[in-house]
């Protein structure tokens, strides 16, 4: 991780450790002196200067960059380079775009996210996952379509960085982001089948996709899956690699170069598939097997992008366009974003700050559109790779965009002899990763709550869509969330101060307006098991917040235990250490008092002990209330 801004409490506590070591110390008025020259002569940086190392991360790093530094990112630049091409063509397919606009999607995001990218270990481009949801909603339409969704999707990124509505994706648990990566893969996983059968169709839909593969499974190419097949062997044997470059007994040499033909497995498939395309094709006119098509070399041009679309046979107006699109323009922003999110979340300090990557994420989604991209984001297999690279700064992201722009003018024909099937093993074998169902069974034994989530999530992804599926699962959370505000945690329970019994309740955190009623059942409950014969005292040491309407329901509680008219014959309520700037919303009645120490509860218990008559209610009520708060009274 390269180097962090201390916040203003890290300052604060290391100015205090300085100015400790400074009155501890025995130095001489000289060294003192030198001391507050030093101090003197490092000024705390500006607000502005603040600012902009906070929003322009690169001018974190840079200062500090050595060349160390340098050989590690250089390595990893051109490993990911070599990696996110092959990918880029195999998510544009997936996507139902040609090869070219995947590689236009894996230059343009890494050199914006070099820039303004606080994660350094994120590698923006092409993902299966954004391709996936990306292609509901583009399918059928023209191409043009795609590029719009990615500017659409760039804007309304940055509109909700600027409104710092990152706070939003803290209502998604970490059980629906897993239950919606894997959902996902075997979403990707299904629609590559057909790719190795040699069957083309596009179809939106889980269950559409199954019934267009049954109906024509007859059509299935021999070539097509004999080459997916030795794809995927070949795959996954470089990936056993990675286990012999983790084995310390091996030698350093065998070590390092068992991990980068590890890392590079997908560029040396694709490559030796295309020699195998070539070289068939200079002895038959035909091949076996199908090929990826591409345009021809040349790089993008950078136009924004028309907010009309014009077609042979029809002209979409924006508001058309907006509507052919549909909700897509929000889910591709919330889906892009979330791998960002959870990336962040693995790294060692494990922080991310959602608004600053909305905005830098949007950017290159905007900037994206303007050279014909496909929307973007972070993926987990490139994250992999640059750990295992050992990527220090966001700086490979420079050397990784030469590469995708070089293949671009270069490569890009020789991009026609790669199969199809080569690029579904790829894309098969990198989303079988994001398959985690330990999860699932560690949920069912620990948390049948967080299970049922899951559960949810990944069959509403799978069976209606991962945009439904995502939104369900965020609309379950929620009500969840509002389920345990309207049900705090209250305890409920019979203590002794002094062998002067009193029913204790200690809410556990604030009580608002939804759940006062529940507190005002849980303690009359207890007050009828007793017979109102025990005074009852609430306990807010814990109580973080309360509302007006929760403040008057304490009142009427104060209301409720009175059993007659007057004052003398009800029971009293005390409010113990109930924060003072919370004391003043609740009403003070006859039989409702505050109580800041233990003494004054004693002095209270005491008077009601004295007024009521002593009465031994170890005889008469168990010490404890039960979970369903009754007291046996004998």
């Amino acid at each position: 991780m390269y180097p962090q801004l201390e916040t203003e409490s890290e300052q604060d506590e290391r100015a205090t450790k300085v100015r400790l070591l400074t009155s501890n110390s025995n130095c001489n008025p000289k060294a003192i002196a030198s001391d507050k020259d030093a101090q003197k002569a490092q000024p705390p940086p500006s607000k502005w200067r603040r600012a902009l190392l906070r929003h322009v991360p690169v001018f974190q790093w840079l200062p500090a960059y050595n060349m160390e530094w340098g050989i590690d990112d250089f390595i990893s630049g051109i490993t990911l380079g070599l990696t996110i091409i092959p990918e880029s063509i195999a998510c544009a397919l997936l996507a139902g775009l040609p090869a070219r606009y995947g590689l236009c999607s894996a230059f343009i995001g890494p050199l914006i996210y070099l820039i303004f990218g606080s994660i350094d270990k994120v590698i923006i481009g092409p993902t299966s996952l954004v391709a996936l949801v990306s292609v509901q909603f583009t399918v059928g339409r023209p191409i043009e379509f795609a590029f719009l969704l990615t500017f659409l999707s760039g804007i309304v990124q940055i509109i909700m960085g600027a409104m710092r509505m990152g706070f939003i994706f803290e209502f998604i648990s970490m059980p629906v982001i897993k239950a919606f990566s894997s959902a996902t893969a075997i979403l990707v996983i299904e629609s590559q089948v057909k790719v190795l059968l040699g069957i083309k169709y596009l179809v939106p839909g889980l269950v559409n996709s199954v019934r267009t593969l049954s109906s024509r499974i007859h059509e299935a190419n021999i070539g097509d899956l004999i080459m997916g097949i030795c794809a995927i062997i070949f795959l996954l044997l470089l990936e056993l690699l990675e286990r012999v470059a983790r084995n310390q007994k091996r030698g350093k040499a065998l070590r390092i170069c068992c991990r980068y033909l590890s890392t590079s497995r997908n560029t040396l498939i694709v490559f030796i598939a295309a020699i195998v395309s070539y070289t068939w094709l200079g002895y038959r006119e035909n091949l076996p097997y199908a090929l990826s098509s591409n345009a021809l070399s040349s790089l993008p041009n950078f136009t924004v992008p028309s907010l009309t679309i014009e077609t042979p046979g029809r002209t979409y107006s924006f508001w058309q366009v907006l509507s052919e699109l549909n909700v897509g323009i929000i889910v591709i922003p919330i889906v892009g974003i979330l791998t960002n999110i959870s990336i962040g979340k693995l790294t060692p300090k494990g922080l991310v700050d959602t608004n600053h990557e909305l905005l830098t994420v949007g950017l290159c989604n905007m900037f994206g559109s303007c050279v014909q991209a496909m929307p973007s984001s972070g993926a987990f297999t490139r994250y992999a790779i640059s750990t295992a690279c050992g990527l220090k700064t966001p700086m490979a992201n420079l050397y990784l965009g030469v590469i995708v722009l070089l293949a671009l003018s270069y490569l890009s024909p020789y991009f026609n002899y790669i199969p199809e099937a080569t690029l579904a093993a790829i894309l098969i074998c990198s989303i079988f990763t994001l398959l985690d169902f330990k999860l699932p069974m560690r949920l069912w034994k620990e948390s049948k709550r967080d299970f049922g989530i899951w559960l949810l999530c990944f069959c509403v992804c799978v069976l209606f869509g991962v945009e439904v599926g995502l939104f369900v699962s965020i609309i379950v959370t929620a009500l969840h969330l509002l389920f345990l505000w309207a049900r705090p945690e209250i305890l409920v329970k019979i203590e002794e101060l002094d062998e002067m019994q009193y029913i204790s309740v200690v809410p556990g955190n604030g009580i608002y307006f939804p759940a006062i009623n529940h507190l005002r059942g849980l303690v009359l409950k207890a007050c009828t098991q007793a017979e109102f014969k025990i005074t009852v005292v609430i306990d807010g040491h814990k109580i973080t917040g309360l509302d007006y309407t929760a403040a008057q329901g304490i009142s009427k509680l104060s209301s409720d235990l009175c059993r007659q008219s007057d004052a003398s014959s009800s029971t009293l309520l005390i409010l113990y250490r109930f924060p003072a700037h919370l004391q003043h919303l609740i009403d003070v009645t006859d039989n409702l008092v505050f109580c800041e120490n233990e003494a004054k509860v004693k002095e209270f218990l005491t008077q009601e002990s004295l007024r009521n008559g002593y009465i031994n209610l170890k005889e008469h009520i168990r010490a404890s209330i039960d979970l369903g708060y009754k007291i046996d009274i004998e």
